[in-house]
């Protein structure tokens, strides 16, 4: 244990002698210390495709400051007021893929600022609006995303921009995906696909068509999602848009998770994973990382599981990324349920339950919640 975390845990006890005896404050500080996460199941050897996956350095968040800074600062020299806003935004969307959430926010919001007093970028302040509900989608800020979703709305009408306005749709059916309301988000989706069909935004299209393929996955239907998945990796293929292919070739692993072809899900999380790792995508790494875990618990290998669990949770808590650390806890239940270690267990699906409720994830909630079923009844 690091010594913050050492710190933490002494102001802690001693936070928690004034509720409750010495004796049960020690005896809860054991309980919750950082150390239990890892549940000490371990690899007697990795293969040389999981070592380095597991071994991964992650990058520091202080690594991009210079190349930030500089680049806000030249660019406006450079390039067009137009071009310069543009770069701006697709930056920021650089940085959410790094996994780098606070600059991926920094630089929408200043942007946000300095086009507000604008009268003659209505259009560019409209993207903006729509990059800032992505970034609070990453974090489970569902209030905020879908504020600023009607904000890109409202301008995109004004304009009459059909192709703003799908964009805002398919973002309003990810909103609603998330939380699990598939229904909702199939109709978005399929309002965004209409709008866009007609425009050249292999881009857009190619997203609505990968998202589509997620719906179709929960739904069970797999040839349709199959076929989104194709349509949407050979665009982003012509695009060279590496970043969202592998994000295609993660939703294909789950996809063929769920159909219980597990040798071809860690083929398509492999192919995400090694793209992602060469330009750190963190966000793609870490669920792809903890599709790989899920399957691990299905071959019985507790020692692999753990050590992908171990490695997604390092990525989720260094981006925020409260879904997945919902997931990662519903995976170590699950784990620790085949080892028989029922009360630590039921542990990492409460964690799993609580999060899932208060981000109001149903979908998850409710998988988590079968998971601790099928371990009360095994447990009598």
């Amino acid at each position: 244990m690091n010594n913050n975390i050492t710190n933490i845990t002494k102001e802690l006890k001693n936070l928690l002698e004034d509720y409750m005896p010495n004796a049960k404050a020690e005896g809860f500080i054991n309980g919750v210390e950082a150390e239990n996460f890892s549940t000490g199941t371990k690899v007697a050897e990795l293969s040389e495709l999981n070592k380095p996956q597991v071994d991964y350095d992650l990058p520091k968040g202080t690594d991009y400051r210079l190349l930030i800074d500089r680049m806000i600062t030249q660019g406006k020299y450079i390039l067009s007021e137009d071009k310069y806003y543009k770069l701006l935004i697709d930056f920021s969307q650089l940085m959410l893929f790094a996994g780098e959430t606070a600059y991926s926010l920094e630089i929408v919001q200043d942007l946000q600022s300095k086009l507000e007093s604008r009268n003659n970028f209505e259009s560019i302040l409209a993207e903006t609006k729509l990059m800032l509900s992505k970034i609070f989608w990453s974090q489970a800020d569902w209030d905020e995303c879908e504020f600023y979703i009607s904000e890109a709305l409202r301008l995109f009408g004004t304009l009459s921009s059909e192709s703003g306005i799908g964009k805002c749709e398919n973002m309003l059916g990810t909103l609603y995906g998330e939380k699990g309301e598939f229904e909702k988000a199939q109709e978005h989706f399929k309002k965004a696909l209409a709008l866009l069909k007609d425009t050249d935004d292999l881009s857009s299209n190619a997203m609505i068509l990968t998202n589509l393929g997620i719906i179709n996955t929960v739904n069970g239907e797999y040839e349709t999602a199959a076929w989104n998945y194709k349509n949407a990796s050979e665009k982003f293929l012509k695009l060279n848009d590496v970043r969202r292919l592998s994000r295609v070739y993660h939703n294909l692993g789950m996809l063929y998770t769920q159909m219980e072809d597990y040798d071809a899900a860690l083929e398509e999380f492999n192919k995400c994973i090694t793209i992602s790792m060469e330009n750190n995508y963190l966000s793609n790494c870490a669920v792809a990382y903890i599709g790989k875990a899920f399957i691990y618990t299905k071959l019985n290998n507790p020692g692999l599981a753990d050590a992908y669990t171990d490695k997604a949770m390092e990525i989720a808590c260094k981006i925020n990324d409260t879904l997945s650390i919902a997931d990662i806890y519903k995976i170590k239940g699950m784990i620790q349920n085949e080892m028989a270690n029922f009360q630590l267990s039921e542990e990492f699906f409460e964690n799993s339950i609580r999060l899932n409720k208060d981000l109001e994830s149903k979908f998850n909630e409710v998988e988590s919640k079968a998971e601790l079923s099928k371990l009360l009844e095994k447990n009598k």
